[in-house]
């Protein structure tokens, strides 16, 4: 991070996150950590903070305001989008924390109600598609398929197994997010200015402080916490393509974002390989952590991959229209509501900070077209439909 006040903004060319010395994923503020009781109602907010460093590479403070503990996690897009791939794609952070998410929860039910599961082993997958040309504003996100397979090795009924999956997915709030419709809001500064917004729902909450401002270098690890290993690691991907994702097509595009992995019962991480089954692009294996402590929690990446992928679509509209505007960044808050038939996702609230020789009126619309094209906003205003499969063996083959 920089100071804008002494420090040039990044700009092609500056070192990527590939230079880095320090891992892709690392606590940057310890805080605290811990599960919250959830048995009646919990509430926690996260705060993203996102920075471009060139292109599609990006680096984000994901912070659990309720424990004070944050995690660096970057991101960056794969060949399909003509990426470096050298981090996670926005939607594998999403996707894994919406699979972290339930697949914990799932585990937590089960011994909750006494039911031993030896194995749990949780796929779900998630359609989108893009309409229209993005090179001429017109293009629209869309959002359908929503489905889970959920496998199990437990002795307990096929029946019993189907109940607590149902729980899961009733309490879960990152899936609250998806099934019902809750439109974000935005705020916008364009040149240290703060912009009327139009076209999109306006933020009602305080102005947030510009990340350039707020902070004078860019995260380090914590002094207190080991650097762990092993959060974010890259797996071979299919370099088969049905799919591109093009600044010009008029037509319409589907594809997926598939997360699948399993619960390790003795330590409570959850390890997920995602991926874009129909672009050519590698995969990622994704670590999370519902106590926040080895790894980032599943809402935490949910959180991010939010800001990140909104993030990207505002950068691919600076390319292809040829703004000068240099490293956009933003504030992101959200709110989760965990509770056991109850969970919710409170509508996301994006601060969007932009520089350059550029008016407002265009400012206006570039935000509102990130926002028309951002897949994780889209998937967060519409209600999607939700499908689920289960599977129970006494034990392996």
């Amino acid at each position: 991070m920089h100071d804008a006040t002494t420090t040039p903004l990044p700009q092609t060319g500056d070192p990527d996150l590939a230079d880095s010395p320090y891992p892709l994923a690392f606590v940057a503020a310890a805080g605290r950590t811990g599960i919250a009781d959830e048995t009646e109602r919990a509430e926690h907010t996260f705060r993203c903070e996102v920075m471009g460093i060139h292109r599609f590479q990006k680096e984000g403070l994901v912070e659990d305001t309720t424990t004070g503990r944050s995690w660096r996690l970057p991101a960056d897009e794969g060949k399909y989008l003509k990426g470096t791939g050298r981090a996670p794609a926005p939607l594998m952070h999403w996707a894994a924390g919406l699979h972290g998410d339930v697949t914990t929860r799932i585990a937590r039910l089960a011994d909750a109600s006494g039911i031993t599961i030896t194995d749990l082993h949780v796929t779900v997958s998630q359609g989108f598609a893009s309409q229209g040309s993005f090179a001429r504003g017109e293009a629209v996100g869309l959002v359908f398929d929503l489905g889970w397979d959920v496998r199990v090795i437990s002795g307990a009924a096929k029946q019993q197994i189907e109940e607590i999956v149902t729980a899961a997915l009733s309490s879960s709030p990152a899936h609250a997010a998806l099934t019902r419709s809750r439109e974000g809001t935005f705020a916008l500064t364009t040149n240290g200015k703060a912009t009327r917004v139009i076209g999109v729902p306006a933020s009602t909450s305080p102005p947030e402080a510009d990340p350039f401002r707020a902070h004078s270098h860019r995260p380090a690890p914590a002094d207190t916490e080991a650097v762990p290993d092993g959060v974010l690691t890259i797996l071979p991907g299919s370099t088969e393509r049905s799919v591109m994702l093009t600044d010009n097509h008029s037509g319409t595009v589907q594809w997926h974002v598939a997360a699948t992995g399993d619960y390790d019962f003795s330590s409570g991480l959850v390890t997920t390989a995602v991926g874009f089954p129909e672009a050519p692009a590698d995969r990622w294996q994704v670590q999370t952590d519902a106590s926040n402590r080895l790894a980032p929690s599943p809402l935490s990446y949910f959180a991010i991959g939010t800001a990140f992928c909104y993030h990207t679509q505002l950068c691919r509209y600076v390319d292809v229209r040829r703004m000068p505007i240099s490293s956009p960044r933003l504030v992101q808050t959200s709110t989760f509501v965990s509770a056991a038939t109850a969970a919710d996702a409170l509508p996301f609230d994006t601060h969007l900070f932009l520089r350059g020789k550029i008016d407002d009126e265009r400012t206006r619309s570039l935000l509102v077209a990130a926002a028309n094209t951002c897949y994780a906003h889209r998937a967060l205003s519409v209600e999607v439909e939700s499908t689920q499969t289960v599977s129970v063996s006494p034990g392996r083959p």
